[in-house]
């Protein structure tokens, strides 16, 4: 969801603009052949090159999908958006949710939506036969040899899926899927992009803009990554934030008679959750032994990401506290149908494969990683560190492919101005991810929400409108949310 979801500053690559990258599209220009593929959807493929240093070598293909403009006669243009992950499937996304965008992009706009290289139904997707996220391996060690088992562990998943998978493994970065995005422009035969990136969409919109400042018209980074800040700050600033979050949740909860854990007290009830999971699995339906505590923990994260699950989040607690842990386990993905599904053991391997590329772990030994546990506990009690950056830096540790495109700036020049929105209280895209990222775009217009969640589009109907309206109109006014 970084990414949901799901940076080191290196002097050498601030100068570079777009006018020093090679044209990346050329072999792009033929037509795509759009075929009906389910709820008023088209679909289509795209074939770009597996290493764009080698354009004329090894193809993959881009699997994309497209809903026309509802009011043909009001049409701007092409908004490709890009849900998030890092491994969201925005080929379905559009397929299947485009009806959950605003009236106003649907009537304005023909949406298109693509899978990632590896991910979804582009090909080769990534193929691994055991999940990386192994209930029995935890993520939190206490000990050398849990250390050790981690590391080994995530050595092992990676060489796997790197045998099963091939050299797709080492190209997942986010630079050759802004390469690819430009890709798919050429194709449209559009020659100003329209983007809305969530998450860690606004990854790919950040390195499309550096990349091809001239080819952008709008560009919405609602829920923005900082590309500069390394993988302690990622894991301390969603702790720090996602305790704030609870706190939210919990005053929210206690003002609701509704609430399942109104007449208790929601914090109480949660304090009883923290003592349940440091004693072992917690009974969770359908999962023989239980779920671990740090699942359980994170299926509650997963929970308050969007602020319209909280009813559902406090009965996932109340349910867990009586017996049954099996909601919030689900949350986390680590059901009832994991990790033996396969669709389950892609798609988490799939979302590691391409953080490691993106956001590696700076983590090398046991020491480092558990004074980093020990600091969450100590500044977030009730978070704890059971947040996604969490996952990315435990995860990343040990894993055997190097990072293509390690944490560093992204400065952007030369763009028209583009719209980041920052939410003050969002857990998974720190408020300051959003002022530090405007800050490298020239130009960028800083929208500011004060609600909870993660990003506007989901939980903000204000930060939804002003999207959609500077979208139509990138050369109007943004008005602030109040």
């Amino acid at each position: 969801m970084i990414f949901g979801t799901r940076v080191i500053a290196v002097a050498c690559v601030v100068a570079a603009t777009a006018a020093a990258v090679p044209a990346t599209a050329d072999a792009a220009r033929a037509a795509l052949d759009w075929q009906p593929c389910g709820n008023n959807a088209r679909c289509a493929t795209l074939t770009v090159p597996l290493d764009w240093s080698q354009p004329h070598g090894a193809q993959i293909s881009l699997a994309l999908s497209r809903v026309n403009a509802a009011d043909p006669s009001k049409r701007v243009g092409t908004l490709l958006i890009n849900p998030g992950g890092p491994g969201g499937a925005g080929a379905e996304s559009i397929e299947y949710g485009a009806d959950g965008l605003p009236q106003q992009l649907r009537d304005r706009f023909d949406l298109v939506g693509f899978d990632p290289r590896g991910v979804g139904h582009s090909v080769p997707a990534v193929t691994c036969s055991q999940p990386v996220f192994d209930p029995t391996v935890t993520q939190f060690p206490t000990t050398q040899a849990q250390f050790d088992q981690l590391v080994a562990h995530n050595r092992a998943v990676g060489a796997d899926c790197l045998r099963k998978t091939g050299p797709l493994l080492a190209h997942l970065d986010t630079i050759s899927v802004a390469r690819d995005l430009d890709a798919i422009r050429v194709a449209l035969g559009e020659d100003k992009l329209n983007f809305l990136g969530l998450s860690y969409g606004s990854l790919i919109g950040n390195l499309y803009a550096r990349r091809y400042p001239q080819h952008v018209r709008a560009m919405v980074l609602d829920g923005p990554m900082d590309h500069s800040l390394g993988s302690a700050r990622l894991v301390a600033d969603e702790n720090t934030t996602t305790e704030v979050s609870l706190r939210h949740f919990f005053a929210w909860c206690d003002q609701q008679t509704s609430c399942a854990l109104h007449a208790r007290g929601a914090e109480a009830t949660y304090d009883e959750l923290l003592r349940l999971t440091a004693k072992g699995p917690l009974p969770a339906n359908g999962i023989p032994g239980g779920s671990p505590g740090e699942v359980v923990l994170q299926g509650v994260y997963e929970y308050l990401n969007v602020t319209s699950q909280w009813p559902n989040l406090a009965t996932a607690i109340q349910q867990a506290v009586a017996g049954d842990a099996g909601l919030l386990a689900d949350a986390a993905d680590n059901g009832p149908d994991s990790p033996s599904d396969p669709t389950h053991v892609a798609g988490a391997n799939t979302y590691l494969a391409i953080a490691c590329q993106d956001f590696p772990s700076d983590v090398t030994t046991f020491g480092q990683l558990r004074q980093q546990i020990t600091q969450a506990a100590r500044t977030a009690p009730h978070a704890a560190g059971h947040v996604e950056a969490w996952l990315v830096q435990a995860g990343c540790t040990g894993w055997p492919v190097p990072a293509a495109d390690p944490w560093r700036p992204e400065p952007v020049r030369g763009a028209p101005p583009i719209l980041v929105v920052a939410g003050k209280y969002d857990l998974a895209t720190p408020y300051s991810w959003g002022v530090g990222l405007a800050h490298q775009i020239a130009g960028s217009i800083l929208l500011t929400r004060s609600s909870d969640g993660h990003t506007g589009l989901f939980n903000d109907p204000c930060a939804v409108q002003r999207e959609a309206d500077y979208l139509t109109d990138p050369a109007a006014r943004v008005q602030p949310c109040r």
